[in-house]
């Protein structure tokens, strides 16, 4: 197989989890919406701090929203399960990249996305 083979399939993969990554991002989005109208009657954008992350890392708050899926019945956790879908879309992309790479032997891109990714762990961690 020729090299533009490998690379068509390297970019139509990562094209197909970065349209999934924002597809499921908007749908929990819209759902999120529509359960915070169907809730509060409007769409008014909150400023009460306990909406924004505060105190913690980008990925304790995921966790913790994640632990609290199944008993937070709030439309705001559809709505922020929505920006987590799309903040990781593009860190996932980086771990399918190098794992892709890793297994064609390519060390030099390998190093390269290693780096990017140390770059976008440490970015969310210390948001």
């Amino acid at each position: 197989m020729t090299n533009e083979g490998k690379e068509s399939k390297l970019e139509a993969a990562i094209s197909v989890l970065l349209i999934a990554g924002v597809v499921v991002s908007v749908v929990l989005e819209v759902v999120g919406i529509g359960l915070y109208f169907g809730v509060y009657g409007n769409v008014d954008v909150s400023s009460d701090p306990a909406v924004y992350i505060q105190g913690e890392n980008f990925f304790a708050f995921v966790i913790a929203k994640v632990q609290n899926f199944f008993v937070a019945e709030n439309a705001l956790l559809f709505m922020t399960l929505g920006i987590i879908v799309l903040v990781l879309t593009p860190y996932i992309r980086g771990v399918t990249s190098a794992v892709y790479f890793g297994w064609e032997r390519n060390w030099k891109y390998v190093a390269i996305t290693l780096v990017v990714l140390v770059i976008l762990t440490l970015s969310l961690a210390l948001h």
